[in-house]
């Protein structure tokens, strides 16, 4: 009886009073500081020759002035702003032709404008043996989810030019693609290497060498006879990235330290990173690379003393501050990754997602829980008015979390959890000086008072295909098992084989739940379809795309009919 009054009563106060008032709006001062790092947009010559484009887009493009043709390294991450690049570099590429694009790593910023550069017959486009592989992880299987959290990390729907709104990408002012590719022209590779390759492009030389960091096939450029050197983004003007929230593959510190020793050993005299600006200086050179390969490894290394100490990584994470000479490094404010999540990154790389408390090894759902916690707070309505307690006592984390619990835990307190959670999260993201955290944070609050799209929305408006389309067939295929429907296709037993134009012929088999993919056009298939790799990634948008395929000719059913071909690809449908 005392506790259903106690309900009543946080009711009445819920529905009598507004919620705790909201401070206005702000931007972090050293955020608001580090976006002049890339505007306005401007070309920069660090060396004679060598020009890097700062601000188009989230990546920079270089261009290298050779004696007979010019280079491009990195290609910014969509068409337009590519061809804005290649508008300022034509000017001052003297009429020579672009003889090679060197890609330093497979993520879209640095792909995604190739097609905007005028490659000359026979050009080359150069990049680590593994970068196909590496790119058909987050264009292909896990692109709707990459694609989605990308959305609210790189604060895209977020109001532009407002204390509320977006700021800056940390490393780059703005994406201007969104989704597994957006609007590309990505060009595939047609020279790779494993670990080094010496070439001579344009009359100049150039070492390419595999230098794993951010990602597993980056590289770095070095040319000897400039001293001058490119190293990706092995290193750019921010806290890296050990581990970024749209979500990644192990990023492994100990690689990545490795990496910049060797860079730290050609003793640079130019520096010219795929993010922020140029570095001119052999001295300031080596005293900025020995600052951040000392941040990495002191990250790692005490992480995992602590960790061997029995400590869970939420422990960790006070315990692992840099100390105060890295942490005041330009190079090193927490403008990009942040010392927090690459302690949780670190920890899971070596022990996986256990913290180590046997109490986490199996939780109870997340409605059960939510229920159970907020009746330690006397039930739902007062747990809403706990969680709104906290906000006005600038508990922003406690708030948000204990108002997501309340929306599991009663649906009816939906619209007043939303508010109030959405509230808490913008004041997170307004004390955040990682625009990753300031805008992942703001995003999903505007997310929840629906001045956004919604997870799905997002997942079901990004645009898709152009990257896609670079990629190998056997990349597209591997994306039919994660979009398998188990429930539809429990009891199913198909397969539908695919003969793309110049790429090879591929099954698709259903059985009972899961899909296998295998090469070849298996006898039993109950559907063959053909057409170009082109045409399918396209067609596979929507049924409406799909049967304009088949009425254009586009696409040609071998066997089946086109109701047989429905009824299967409404199997990965969900």
């Amino acid at each position: 009886m005392i506790r259903a009054l106690a309900a009543a009563a946080a009711l009445s106060l819920i529905a009598t009073t507004a919620l705790a008032d909201e401070p206005p709006a702000r931007i972090a001062p050293s955020l608001a500081a580090h976006t002049g790092e890339f505007a306005p947009a401007k070309v920069y010559e660090p060396a004679p020759g060598v020009f890097s484009a700062v601000g188009y887009g989230i990546a920079n493009s270089i261009m290298v002035v050779g004696r007979s043709g010019v280079v491009i390294i990195d290609t910014t991450d969509s068409l337009e702003e590519a061809k804005k690049v290649w508008a300022e570099f034509a000017p001052r590429a003297g009429g020579k032709p672009v003889v090679a694009i060197i890609y330093t790593h497979n993520h879209n910023d640095h792909i995604n404008g190739a097609s905007a550069f005028p490659l000359a017959k026979g050009g080359k486009v150069i990049a680590q043996a593994t970068l196909l592989r590496e790119a058909a992880k987050w264009n292909g299987v896990a692109a709707p989810s990459i694609a989605a959290r990308a959305a609210r990390m790189y604060g895209v729907f977020l109001p532009k030019g407002t204390p509320d709104g977006f700021v800056s990408v940390g490393i780059g002012p703005f994406l201007s693609a969104f989704g597994g590719g957006g609007a590309g022209g990505f060009v595939a590779p047609n020279l790779t290497f494993d670990q080094t390759l010496s070439i001579k492009l344009g009359g100049e030389q150039f070492v390419l060498e595999h230098a794993p960091g951010e990602t597993e096939d980056q590289l770095f450029v070095w040319m000897p006879e400039r001293r001058v050197l490119f190293p990706g983004d092995n290193i750019y003007k921010a806290f890296p990235n050990l581990y970024t929230i749209r979500g990644t593959s192990y990023r492994d510190p100990v690689q990545w330290v490795a990496s910049l020793d060797r860079i730290r050993a050609l003793n640079a005299e130019v520096l010219v990173p795929s993010h922020t600006r140029p570095i001119v200086g052999a001295d300031a050179i080596a005293a900025t690379l020995t600052d951040y390969r000392d941040a990495i490894s002191f990250t790692h290394d005490q992480t995992v003393r602590w960790m061997n100490q029995g400590l869970t990584p939420d422990e960790i994470v006070e315990k692992v501050k840099l100390p105060a000479h890295l942490a005041a490094n330009p190079f090193l404010i927490e403008h990009y990754g942040t010392v927090e999540w690459s302690v949780r990154s670190i920890f899971a790389g070596y022990m996986g997602w256990f913290s180590g408390d046997a109490a986490e090894l199996s939780k109870d759902a997340p409605a059960v829980r939510a229920r159970q916690i907020t009746d330690l707070a006397g039930g739902p309505a007062a747990a809403l008015a706990k969680a709104d307690e906290a906000y006005a006592q600038g508990r922003w984390k406690w708030s948000a979390e204990l108002a997501a619990y309340v929306r599991r835990a009663d649906p009816s307190l939906k619209t007043q959890a939303d508010a109030l959670e959405a509230k808490a999260l913008r004041q997170l993201g307004f004390d955040s000086v990682s625009p990753n955290g300031r805008n992942y944070y703001l995003e999903q609050a505007a997310e929840l008072s629906a001045k956004a799209p919604g997870w799905k929305q997002i997942i079901g408006a990004r645009q898709g295909g152009s990257q896609a389309q670079g990629l190998p067939a056997s990349a597209i295929v591997a994306t039919f098992p994660v979009r398998l429907n188990a429930e539809k296709a429990a009891a199913a037993n198909t397969a539908l084989a695919l003969k793309l134009t110049g790429e090879g012929d591929w099954t698709i088999r259903v059985r009972r739940g899961v899909a296998e993919t295998s090469t070849g056009v298996a006898p039993d298939a109950g559907v063959v379809l053909a057409g170009s790799k082109a045409d399918l990634v396209a067609a596979m948008a929507s049924p409406a795309a799909l049967q304009g395929a088949l009425t254009s000719g586009k696409l040609k059913l071998e066997k089946g009919g086109p109701a047989d071909l429905a009824a299967v690809l409404d199997l990965f449908r969900d």
